[in-house]
């Protein structure tokens, strides 16, 4: 199959990988919005029910590098199938579950599938779309990413207004099934890669146990000291973990995805610039559902409508900031992104039990605005710096930073909440209460994305797609 027979389809070969992402996405903001509700109906903690969304993550970054090695080998048909069926098969589970412990069980198997299509977007788009239009592309997908987003809020107040939180996870049945059906009628047309790439699991293995140990000792710190054996054990496993991983991938017969990547500048710059922003932002907007329902006493139909304005936001700025990022270059519009995200978490700092419901939606706006400016053209950089050979697993390591930084932000956030709730116990009412630790947790946030700020200035305006197969890689 000839290249321009590809690009003349592409968007048929896009919608593909649209539904799926629109799929992951999709669950995710629906969860959001139940969350208070999970913790009422199954009678767990804050700490305990984000272990919902913790476990989702830490397995889809567990497997996204495996997956983005055999994608190299099998091939995007091959990836896509698999997706839809771990992910309808997930959503089936989850929605069976009686148990926070079942519906985190349920959350791994619906994790697999969607680890795959997190592993993949970018590289289909960028494979299908031609260069030129390489920022358009990737901001058609994060519009996709933002639709998920944008319904899932409304739909997930709806469904808990009117059903059970199971009926939640059912409404990725039929979507998953258009998704399966359109990948059997236009992703096998595909050429399958050329490239043979044997895949090695040990380092996934000890990336898994780094981040699960890791986020698991940042989740005690809440009840124990750091001297506790239960906190230094995990982190200590943690680090030995670390270490494993980085021998077994400077070793070319050991590696999963290699070093040789991690040599080019701009993959570093743009993953370090992913990091610290949804590190900064992924727990406090986890927290925004609990203070909306618990603080202001809004109804989760109501709190649906909150959580629209970031993917609203996105979905208009994601394709406008790729198509100027081809224009302009990335330095500027990634530096205004990162200084956005941090005016708006600062005016959330300065939320009280009494401000107005406006504030909080102005701030969430602001916020908003700084994440849709950063996401495409950091991400249109990475993708921009790398091989032919390199889509598929640098699409991987998009999402695997991603979703380390969701794990990471959320695992910290509650860690934090959970001491500075207990910290200022007594000092108010629970209201009170509530918004003095949230208050803390987010000055730390502000704290970390400004981090990022000096490597988005530094960062190359334009790059050069090398072309080739990475060290690491063949």
């Amino acid at each position: 199959m000839s290249e321009a027979f590809i690009q003349s389809h592409r968007y048929r070969f896009f919608a593909v990988g649209a539904i799926g992402t629109f799929m992951g996405t999709l669950e995710g903001s629906i969860l959001n919005v139940a969350l208070p509700t999970l913790a009422d109906s199954l009678s767990a903690s804050i700490d305990v029910v984000a272990w919902v969304i913790l476990a989702f993550q830490l397995t889809v970054v567990s497997l996204l590098m495996v997956f983005g090695s055999v994608t190299q080998r099998r091939g995007y048909f091959f990836a896509y199938r698999f997706g839809y069926v771990f992910l309808i098969l997930g959503s089936i589970l989850s929605a069976a579950s009686t148990t926070v412990f079942m519906l985190i069980g349920a959350r791994v198997v619906q994790a697999v599938g969607a680890a795959m299509f997190q592993a993949v977007g970018v590289g289909l788009v960028t494979t299908v779309f031609p260069p030129e239009e390489r920022g358009k592309g990737i901001g058609l997908m994060v519009m996709m990413v933002s639709a998920g987003l944008m319904t899932g809020p409304p739909a997930g107040g709806f469904i808990l207004s009117v059903a059970p939180w199971q009926a939640i996870f059912l409404i990725n049945i039929p979507i998953g099934l258009v998704g399966l059906w359109l990948t059997y009628r236009y992703l096998r047309k595909l050429p399958k890669p050329s490239l043979r790439v044997s895949v090695h699991f040990g380092g996934a293995v000890a990336l898994s146990i780094v981040l699960g140990a890791g986020v698991f000792g940042l989740t005690q710190l809440a009840d124990h000291p750091v001297t506790d054996w239960r906190v230094w054990g995990v982190l200590l496993l943690a680090g030995i973990a670390l270490v494993s991983f980085v021998r077994l991938e400077s070793d070319p017969r050991k590696a999963l995805i290699g070093v040789g990547i991690f040599r080019n500048r701009q993959v570093i710059i743009a993953v370090i610039g992913m990091l610290v922003l949804f590190v900064s932002i992924a727990g406090v907007l986890i927290l925004v559902p609990f203070y909306l329902e618990r603080v202001k006493g809004f109804a989760p139909s109501h709190v649906g409508l909150y959580l629209m304005i970031m993917p609203v936001v996105m979905f208009v700025l994601a394709p406008l900031a790729g198509k100027l990022s081809d224009k302009i270059g990335y330095r500027l519009l990634t530096t205004l992104g990162l200084l956005m995200t941090a005016l708006g978490l600062y005016l959330l700092h300065g939320l009280t039990a009494a401000s107005p419901a406006g504030y909080v939606a102005w701030s969430l706006l602001v916020i908003s605005v700084g994440v849709g400016v950063f996401n495409t053209p950091n991400t249109s950089a990475l993708m921009g710096s790398v091989g032919t050979g390199e889509r598929a697993i640098s699409s991987s390591i998009i999402s695997a930073t991603r979703n380390i930084g969701f794990a990471l932000g959320i695992a910290m956030t509650t860690a934090l909440f959970a001491h500075f709730q207990s910290y200022y116990a007594g000092e108010g009412s629970a209201s009170e209460v509530f918004v003095m630790a949230y208050r803390k947790v987010i000055l730390i946030s502000i704290g970390i994305v400004l981090a990022g700020v000096p490597l988005a200035f530094l960062r190359a305006n334009r790059v050069k797609k090398p072309e080739g197969v990475p060290p690491g890689l063949s």
